[in-house]
């Protein structure tokens, strides 16, 4: 198996050099410290999986990914991030990445990801598969209404957004922290596929929840 590790800290690549080769007796590893050192390597044929830090030099965010994925529509794409998992890793899904790993995971957790990616599964905690439950369409094929799609918790920051309350205040109000709102509130905005806050009311009208 041959790997390509993109992340601009030493330390990082070594850790997962050394996870690889105590997972996997045969595994090539190719290092890179940012985006452009990595493009080159992205139309190499052998390399079967590409484990990405989104916050390096020249990196462009999910386009990253968007890239990659226009490139090799078979390589595997293991992003492996420090950033908020809950505000991204569904983003970078979406985008095509097959797995989210923080990178405070143990080993045991990094290992499990990596072989999940590598089978073909999509890899993300427990935090992120609720989310995608609440994203995509419901076994039958038939998409959830974005009224049942929003989590009570996003039903509550909506209703205090629509009361002309700012972040603070929501927070405030429900006992957590602004950034914590913040999330709520971009995760909600992604949901109804909306941009600002006169958008939100209109979608709220329409869905019966304006009040």
């Amino acid at each position: 198996m041959k790997v390509l590790i993109i992340d601009d800290h030493f330390m990082v690549r070594k850790s997962l050099i050394f996870m690889l080769r105590n997972a996997y007796h045969e595994v090539e590893c190719v290092e890179a410290d940012n985006y452009y050192n990595a493009a080159p390597h992205f139309t190499d044929p052998d390399i079967s999986l590409i484990i990405l830090d989104i916050d390096i030099p020249g990196g462009t965010g999910t386009d990253m990914v968007k890239e990659i994925r226009a490139l090799r529509d078979d390589v595997r794409i293991l992003i492996c991030s420090a950033a908020d998992e809950e505000r991204l890793a569904l983003d970078y899904i979406l985008a095509g990445a097959n797995g989210y790993l923080a990178k405070a995971s143990d080993e045991p957790e990094a290992t499990k990801a990596v072989s999940t990616v590598m089978d073909g599964k999509r890899y993300v905690s427990p935090l992120v598969q609720a989310q995608l439950l609440e994203v995509f369409p419901s076994r039958s094929g038939v998409p959830l209404p974005a009224a049942g799609r929003l989590s009570e918790r996003e039903k509550e920051v909506m209703h205090l957004l629509l009361k002309g309350k700012w972040t603070k205040e929501i927070a405030a109000a429900l006992g957590l922290r602004a950034n914590t709102i913040s999330t709520f509130k971009a995760r909600l905005f992604r949901k109804l596929g909306i941009q600002n806050l006169f958008e939100l009311e209109r979608r709220a009208k329409e869905l019966g929840e304006f009040y």
